[in-house]
């Protein structure tokens, strides 16, 4: 009986150990709750979410923009609401919770430089979601493990515009204030200046796409008037945009080995009919030659680049009549399964926020007379948004385009002040006239950069995008909340609906009301 006694202790005492080093084995170091080191989460954040932001300026933002066309999203139906999560950013509260984390270390730690890099992350990912939904959870978000709130309230759009407004201006006075060295900074290697100048471009969006609702000039020319405090980007060279790697594991472009062969989205005829109209040599760089018109003949030819055909697409109108006789979105975006010859992981860089937006939001401004300089400053911020936008797609030409059947070097893409001349583009006429060309101009910019183009088309009006006959009978306003959320967070949810009128595609945000 005793030597039974001692065999159960044995088993007990061997049961315990054995829990204890199961909890041990299983608790992943690298999680957010057990870094200590603000560096070590910032890959995979800017990764990650700017990946996304990128994917989904493919996919759904730049199609409701009218800057590409699909026979699959253009009618609206798959804009449904299981899948708000995949396809509009609501996984950005992953990443929002883990700069939560990031600010909570720099903030024990003294660290204001990964605090304002935080900052400025989250205000960006806030930014895209308020965008899309309206009223979206923001001070209680992603804070579970910090706040132990796990419903967080939802918070009305203009609240959550200032809170931005607000953390960039924080952000701004933290970037550069520390001695610490910032790791892990995959977009801009620790330069705090670039940085700020991020903070600054953010806060100018704002301020612009809230100014239906909110006089903003006095927050602008702060900025404007007071560049040694408030920097801003100068030139492509410092924008923010991800370049990428020739790594294949994480680093690379995620359109390289994407499923995208060319044939299932295609450039818009709206964008190409401006382009041509134009004598726009961006062209080249947004679209591809039509299959049909570059093809290899029967002697194993391929036509003259001079014979080479652009054209665009329809949206909204199901099946597309002919995917060999429309183009399909440039080589720099490109998959390996429609060119392994010529398509490149690093060509093409995810943008953020770009110079030529910064330009042509001071354009509007200054033409508007939110910021000093009247219609001469609106013209030379006009101007150089658009020069620096042919500067920068003439940079991201690889070499071997020259020899390949594209014959696109860096000088196919150039602009000169013939271009300017010309009466669409020539900064002249009403005001009305005016700032349809910066709007136009800035559409044509915001080419894959999230939902930023379908944003401005929402504020200004323009261009004018062409309804389909397959779909709702309109463009959306806005996006649906996601099943999840309405399942898991009911009242704050119902609460939010109350301020928006109707958890519906056609609803207005606020920022969007006439």
């Amino acid at each position: 009986m005793k030597k039974l006694n001692y065999i159960f202790l044995f088993i007990l005492l061997l049961g315990v150990g054995c829990t204890h080093d199961f909890e041990e084995i299983n608790t992943n170091p690298n999680s957010p709750d057990k870094v200590n080191n603000a560096g070590l989460l910032l890959p995979n954040v800017i990764r990650s979410s700017v990946n996304s932001h990128f994917d989904n300026s493919y996919n759904r933002g730049s199609i409701a923009a009218n800057l590409l066309a699909s026979d699959y999203a253009s009618n609206f139906s798959n804009w449904a609401r299981s899948d708000a999560g995949s396809y509009f950013f609501w996984n950005f509260y992953d990443y929002i919770r883990d700069l939560n984390e990031v600010i909570s270390i720099a903030e024990a730690q003294n660290q204001p430089n990964y605090k304002g890099i935080a900052l400025v992350l989250r205000s960006w990912m806030f930014q895209c979601l308020t965008d899309l939904y309206g009223p979206i959870p923001f001070r209680e978000a992603a804070s579970a493990k910090l706040t132990g709130i796990s419903s967080p309230k939802f918070e009305k759009q203009e609240d959550v515009y200032a809170g931005l407004l607000a953390d960039l201006e924080e952000a701004n006075n933290l970037l550069g204030s520390g001695n610490e060295p910032v790791t892990g900074d995959i977009l801009f290697n620790g330069d705090l200046t670039r940085w700020k100048k991020f903070a600054n471009a953010l806060h100018l969006r704002l301020l612009l796409r809230q100014s239906k609702q909110v006089d903003p000039s006095a927050a602008m020319k702060a900025i404007v008037e007071n560049p040694a405090k408030y920097p801003l980007f100068t030139s492509y060279q410092d924008q923010a945009a991800l370049q990428y790697l020739t790594d294949r594991t994480s680093n690379e472009s995620p359109f390289y080995r994407s499923g995208n062969g060319g044939t299932n989205t295609k450039v818009t005829k709206q964008l190409i009919d401006y382009l041509k109209s134009w004598n726009d040599t961006r062209l080249y760089v947004y679209a591809l030659p039509t299959p049909t018109s570059s093809a290899i003949d029967a002697a194993g030819n391929r036509p003259d680049p001079k014979n080479f055909k652009y054209t665009g697409d329809l949206n909204g109108i199901g099946s597309f009549p002919d995917n060999n006789a429309t183009s399909p979105s440039g080589m720099l975006w490109m998959s390996i399964q429609y060119s392994p010859d010529l398509a490149s992981p690093i060509a093409g860089q995810a943008i953020i926020i770009s110079y030529s937006e910064v330009q042509f939001i001071l354009a509007e401004a200054a033409e508007k007379g939110y910021i000093s300089g009247g219609s001469a400053a609106a013209e030379t911020y006009y101007k150089n948004a658009v020069k620096d936008q042919f500067a920068y797609y003439s940079t991201r030409i690889p070499a071997n385009y020259a020899a390949s059947y594209l014959r696109l070097t860096p000088a196919s893409v150039s602009v000169n002040d013939a271009y300017f001349a010309q009466p669409a583009i020539a900064y002249t006429g009403t005001q009305a006239q005016k700032l349809e060309k910066i709007g136009l101009q800035k559409w044509v910019s915001l080419y894959l950069v999230g939902y930023e183009a379908w944003s401005e088309w929402r504020r200004t009006g323009i261009p004018n995008i062409p309804v389909g006959p397959i779909g709702p009978g309109y463009v959306p306003r806005r996006v649906l909340y996601p099943a999840d959320e309405i399942r898991i967070n009911e009242g704050h949810y119902s609460e939010a609906v109350t301020w928006l009128g109707a958890d519906d595609l056609k609803t207005r945000v606020w920022w969007d009301k006439p």
